[in-house]
């Protein structure tokens, strides 16, 4: 499954390895350390060991969400010539906040010069793909790069052995580079084209893969979106509050838009949509049960320190906020749970959240960790049907 969910998406999440810099059986490039955060080791020398090299970032979901599978692997392998280093390129500040509430048994270290990442990634700008991991053996060889999740006993005993690891992760490589350099216009080139302050389209989607690449709401890129999914995963309208026409119940779209004017970019993108699809909306609105949030304690609340993207990512059964206002946090955990929330006094200023999202109750459990407390109470809420214009 591919993840990419509010997060600064010229970096892909998910099961693509294009990492022009490396390659199996080639040997590693140097491995830059500025800064020794967790789990720190009395010998710092990477010499003539095997290495688990993991690259995440805090704001990255499915990194997260890989730390307990790879504490399980580090627990059943623990030679003494192995390390296992979590590497990121974030500050030691930020990255000691995701500690606070994610429990690494690896080393955790940051290269602030992206000197590692770059030189693990494409050569000049850093990583392709997060979260990556790269198996290294003890004479500096590559023998392994794939997602961490599949990563299991049978090639951490050949790694260590010495013997051949398939590499069935680093197959994909050829087959995505092709997909992508066949898309007329993409989510890359957006995000790079500075001349393009707007754009939007939508088509119906050729193919049923799905897949989400946004940075904040100034790009969009939807793969096989239902109508339904897109007011509910963009424009923050719950499922069961929309209704679409019978004939758009089984499209799905794919769905490209821009628009450097943040403010106003939902209910520009939402205008468009109805354009183009010929739609109208109808808008009622009815009493509904609502979990409304305050700040109770704001000294447990944490100002973003991320300057340059608002990210939201999957990690199993938790959602990794960055740079989002309490406000937009909400939304989307409204749109993610049966319950609906919604902040009792308005403030735009950024913070970073991990929340449990498995039940209500481990939603509000998560924002109390925060400070922020929760009364559910009556009030009017819209109701959505989109009908086709005549």
């Amino acid at each position: 499954m591919k993840y990419l969910i509010y997060i600064l998406t010229f970096l892909t999440m998910g099961s693509t390895y294009a990492q022009s810099n490396i390659e199996v059986n080639e040997k590693a490039p140097k491995i830059n350390i500025t800064h020794w955060i967790e789990n720190v080791p009395t010998n710092k020398s990477l010499d003539n060991k095997f290495t688990v090299l993991e690259f995440w970032a805090t704001w990255c979901g499915p990194c997260i969400a890989a730390v307990p599978h790879m504490n399980k692997i580090q627990s059943e392998f623990n030679n003494k010539d192995l390390v296992y280093i979590s590497i990121t390129d974030e500050s030691v500040e930020k990255v000691k906040r995701s500690l606070k509430r994610i429990d690494f048994k690896s080393i955790v270290v940051t290269d602030l010069t992206k000197e590692t990442q770059i030189n693990f990634g494409d050569g000049k700008k850093g990583l392709d793909t997060y979260p990556l991991t790269v198996l290294i053996d003890n004479k500096g060889i590559i023998k392994w790069i794939g997602e961490p999740k599949n990563l299991n006993s049978k090639i951490m005993s050949k790694f260590l052995a010495n013997a051949k690891t398939e590499n069935k992760d680093n197959e994909f490589k050829k087959t995505e580079i092709e997909i992508e350099q066949n898309n007329t216009l993409s989510f890359k080139e957006l995000l790079s084209n500075n001349e393009i302050a707007n754009y939007f389209d939508i088509q119906e989607a050729k193919s049923t893969e799905k897949l989400k690449k946004t940075l904040g709401t100034k790009i969009i890129s939807l793969k096989a979106y239902s109508l339904e999914e897109i007011y509910s995963d963009i424009l923050n309208i719950k499922p069961d509050h929309i209704k679409v026409p019978t004939d758009f119940q089984d499209k799905r779209f794919d769905l490209l838009y821009k628009n450097i004017e943040e403010g106003s970019n939902l209910e520009l993108l939402e205008n468009n949509i109805l354009n183009k699809l010929d739609l109208e909306k109808n808008s009622v609105f009815k009493s509904t049960k609502i979990n409304m949030v305050s700040i109770q304690d704001e000294s447990l609340l944490e100002e973003t320190l991320e300057q340059r993207f608002s990210a939201k990512s999957d990690a199993d059964d938790k959602i990794i906020f960055t740079a989002f206002t309490i406000d937009n946090t909400l939304d989307e955990l409204s749109n993610l749970s049966s319950a609906s929330f919604k902040a009792n006094e308005d403030n735009d200023t950024k913070y970073d959240f991990i929340i449990g999202i498995k039940t209500k109750e481990d939603i509000i459990n998560s924002l109390k960790t925060y400070g922020l407390s929760v009364e559910e109470k009556d009030v009017n809420r819209e109701y959505i049907t989109l009908i086709s214009r005549e």
